[in-house]
């Protein structure tokens, strides 16, 4: 999508490096998670967010915490978006941002790599910078698929978008070494962290979809008409709910453009008006369909606190900088509710009740 661009227990969140006047929190669950990376000039939000939860998901397991590149998974979401681009005569995605399910399909075929043997920069840049290489894919991408001769050459413009993504992102590693052991993408991911993506379910809820059964959600960024579960509003709010108790996490997608989504202050809430409002699924649904919701940003789901009222929010690790929240979000429960696109978590942290009812 676009780009807007631990431990569990009791604690007072308190950083007093930042202002007196920051918004406190008292955490009531909190997932033991990897640390805090940042996106920088880059789209990829989607990577982090989903590469976070794989390494959560690897602590959750036993596993030891690692960093894994999410500008690995960068080079197979272009190719397939460029290549579905080009099959549609320019009629589907192709901006820099992406879903939890490049990530996915990107495990499952390649494998992962750890950030100190590929972070995505090459030799001489500083940071992580998009902007020129994005453009530069969009414009000859574009241009094959719209240059109406007829036939494309395959080998040609792969090879083309390959270069381009090797130039700017250097080149992902076939090999290497890791902790004094050789591996490839393959065997390092079965080693160290040992997930099934076919044990991952992403959810949404939407009364124009079949509820309780999977089906394409129709957003810009699906180019690949990848298929969610679709629950009713109380049953969507109880899988989140249950998951956190149960120390799982969840990668978040949705609308993080509201005018009182403060990312500098690290806290997301609706207006006061809408705040007051009960979340309903005709409001979700409403707000889907006249575009005020929609999925531009991607974060990771890790936890629940209360303010020093007893209002209710959730924590997210986003990829964007540091803030007065150390870097998370701490987004209210109607703003959750109202602004969540879909979540992706493990099968498991569904409740017996609702995976009774899906088919």
């Amino acid at each position: 999508m676009k780009k807007l661009l631990l431990l569990s227990g009791l604690l007072l969140i308190n950083f007093s490096a930042f202002s007196q006047h920051k918004k406190q929190f008292k955490v009531i669950h909190k997932v033991k998670t990897s640390p805090l990376k940042n996106q920088q000039s880059s789209g990829t939000c989607w990577s982090f967010a989903t590469t976070s939860f794989l390494e959560t998901e690897a602590i959750r397991k036993g596993k030891p915490s690692i960093s894994l590149s999410p500008m690995f998974y960068v080079h197979p979401a272009y190719l397939g978006k460029s290549k579905k681009f080009i099959e549609t005569k320019g009629k589907s995605w192709l901006d820099a941002g992406d879903l939890t399910f490049s990530v996915l399909k990107g495990y499952e075929t390649y494998g992962a790599v750890p950030e100190s043997v590929y972070n995505g920069i090459i030799e001489g840049d500083w940071q992580h910078d998009h902007v020129e290489m994005d453009n530069l894919i969009k414009t000859m991408i574009s241009s094959i698929a719209t240059s109406g001769y007829g036939r494309i050459k395959p080998n040609s413009w792969k090879q083309s978008l390959e270069g381009v993504l090797n130039a700017y992102l250097g080149k992902a590693p076939d090999k290497f070494n890791y902790n004094g052991k050789e591996f490839t993408p393959r065997t390092f991911a079965d080693f160290y962290l040992g997930i099934n993506p076919k044990d991952y379910i992403e959810i949404t809820s939407y009364s124009h979809l079949k509820y309780y059964t999977k089906s394409t959600l129709k957003i810009p960024a699906n180019w690949g008409d990848n298929k969610y579960l679709n629950l009713p509003i109380q049953d969507f709010e109880s899988v989140i709910e249950n998951a956190l108790k149960k120390g799982y996490s969840l990668a978040w997608d949705g609308d993080a453009s509201e005018p009182n989504f403060n990312f500098e202050k690290g806290v997301a809430e609706l207006t006061k008006e809408q705040e007051s409002l009960k979340i309903t699924q005709d409001l979700r649904q409403e707000t889907f369909e006249d575009k005020s919701t929609t999925d531009d940003h991607n974060m990771h789901l890790i936890g629940k606190a209360i303010d020093t009222s007893g209002k209710t929010y959730y924590i997210l690790k986003n990829s964007e900088g540091n803030n007065e929240q150390g870097g998370f979000m701490y987004m209210s429960k109607k703003a959750l509710l109202l602004k969540t696109i879909s979540v992706l978590v493990h099968k498991e942290a569904i409740p017996e009740t609702i995976q009774s009812k899906i088919y």
